[in-house]
């Protein structure tokens, strides 16, 4: 019997993808990433890069590069997820001024709410359930971000790991059951139409950020206020730049939208009330808000043992940026750090002169009376013991 041999190229990159014997496979990549065209391919391929995938049995295979042996993909849905997510590092590679972020996305009153990703705490059953709301998904598990801090659409449809939870509400459970695309016994793509998905490179701009926390039992969903400072650290997180990214680079990419962008903690279990919350809150609270500011933090741990009176000096780093109360710093090892609103104040003092702790303890007597001295006291010698121990401060007279 002949090899059945098809040859598909995503839209706008140089690779093909080669699947043998599997034309299942490639309708199932149609389903999987209906807003990003698959073109057939005359073969042999006449482009540099290729995916290959095969049919054996009852199983699928994936050349993996650099590889003795394929890897080994036992359903219909796992092999697409599984050329899927490597179709996606070569977006970035073709596009290097995009950025991709590990998040889904919602469109919300003409802007993306992003929920960047954390375990298990239900993205894409999320992202269904905002479909099965009315909205407009541009993804569930992967977003670009422009230079002017847009979010685009790569076209790939929700992918639901199984089995489902029992506890689904019954009309999210009907619209998953009658818009199944393609499944097996890990995964299931939904079949959605351009209402409901964002087509490959529709971009909007981003309108809040919203962290995960699914919690079994929680009656209702409630949403809750955080910094710009902890959407900022979950997006340097997810970011899908590689092991040798540049942190300052990064900082430079997400600050400019993270000023002023509504941050949000989402605690829930039925996914269908976190949508509600997440569209009355979003719609109530002004984008300008800000925290009060707070004295330090109490902490348990001790202080090393030092002179109060010791005077410390700042040591250089490569880059900081502000962020609304709070502040970032790049050191020379390319490490993020994130300072408080008090621990910022502290940290841009030091830049005047050499500080003792007894000294900025007394500074903020002065602002936080109502906190006992020897708190401020302890928590300064603490702060100093951590930014001395990642390497930001060292004594005055070394």
């Amino acid at each position: 019997m002949g090899r059945l041999i098809e040859t598909l190229q995503p839209s706008g990159l140089g690779v093909t993808v080669r699947l043998e014997n599997a034309p299942r496979l490639a309708e199932a990549l149609r389903t999987a990433m209906p807003g990003w065209p698959l073109a057939r391919w005359p073969a042999p391929s006449a482009l540099s890069r290729e995916l290959a995938a095969w049919r054996e049995g009852d199983c699928y295979y994936q050349a993996v590069p650099g590889r003795p042996r394929p890897r080994r993909l036992p359903g219909l849905a796992t092999a697409a997820c599984s050329l899927i997510a490597d179709l996606i590092p070569l977006i970035l590679e073709a596009r290097p001024r995009l950025l991709g972020l590990h998040c889904a996305a919602v469109e919300v009153g003409g802007q993306l709410v992003l929920f960047p990703a954390t375990h298990r705490t239900g993205k894409s059953l999320l992202s269904a359930a905002f479909a099965a709301a009315g909205y407009r998904i541009f993804g569930d598990d992967v977003l670009l971000l422009t230079d002017d801090g847009q979010g685009r659409a790569l076209g790939i449809a929700p992918r639901l790991r199984l089995p489902l939870p029992p506890t689904l509400p019954s009309g999210l459970a009907r619209f998953i059951a009658d818009h199944d695309g393609v499944s097996d016994d890990r995964y299931r793509y939904l079949a959605l139409d351009d209402e409901c998905l964002a087509g490959h490179g529709e971009a909007r701009p981003i309108g809040a950020i919203v962290m995960l926390d699914r919690v079994l039992g929680t009656p209702g969903a409630s949403l809750t206020r955080l910094t710009p400072g902890d959407g900022l650290l979950h997006l340097l997180g997810q970011s899908l730049a590689g092991e040798d990214h540049d942190p300052a680079r990064l900082l430079e990419r997400l600050l400019p939208m993270m000023h002023d962008l509504p941050c949000r903690l989402l605690r829930y279990d039925d996914p269908m009330a976190a949508v509600e919350a997440v569209a009355a809150g979003l719609a109530e609270a002004p984008a300008d808000e800000r925290c009060p500011e707070a004295p330090p933090a109490a902490r348990d741990d001790p202080p090393a043992a030092g002179d109060p009176n010791a005077a410390w000096r700042r040591l250089p780093v490569e880059t900081e940026y502000a962020l609304g109360e709070e502040h970032f710093l790049v050191d020379v090892h390319g490490a993020v750090h994130r300072l408080s609103a008090v621990a910022g104040g502290i940290w841009r003092l030091l830049g005047l002169e050499p500080l003792a702790g007894a000294e900025v303890a007394a500074l903020l007597a002065e602002r936080f009376p109502d906190v006992g001295r020897s708190r401020l006291s302890r928590d300064v010698a603490i702060l100093f013991d951590d930014l001395a121990a990642a390497g930001l401060i060292a004594p005055a007279d070394c």
